[in-house]
């Protein structure tokens, strides 16, 4: 069996994880489901910033942009 904590939840984080909660779904359970969509969205844009500065040299300033338009 896995050891359990308890933990103090405000009533406000208590209502805002009832909407995210399934149909006889834990909170524990809701939980879980946050923190994984948590780490694969960090797990994302931590690629997509990666990607952004190895291309970063393809990109032009907006500002010389705008500057060497007269803009």
């Amino acid at each position: 069996m896995q050891n359990m904590d308890a933990i103090l939840l405000g009533e406000e984080i208590i209502c805002k994880l009832e909407k995210f909660r399934k149909e006889n779904e834990s909170l524990d359970e809701v939980l879980s489901r946050i923190i994984e969509t948590y780490e694969a969205v960090e797990e994302y844009i931590n690629e997509k910033w990666e990607k952004l500065r190895e291309d970063k040299d393809k990109f032009i300033d907006l500002e010389d942009y705008s500057s060497s338009r007269g803009l």
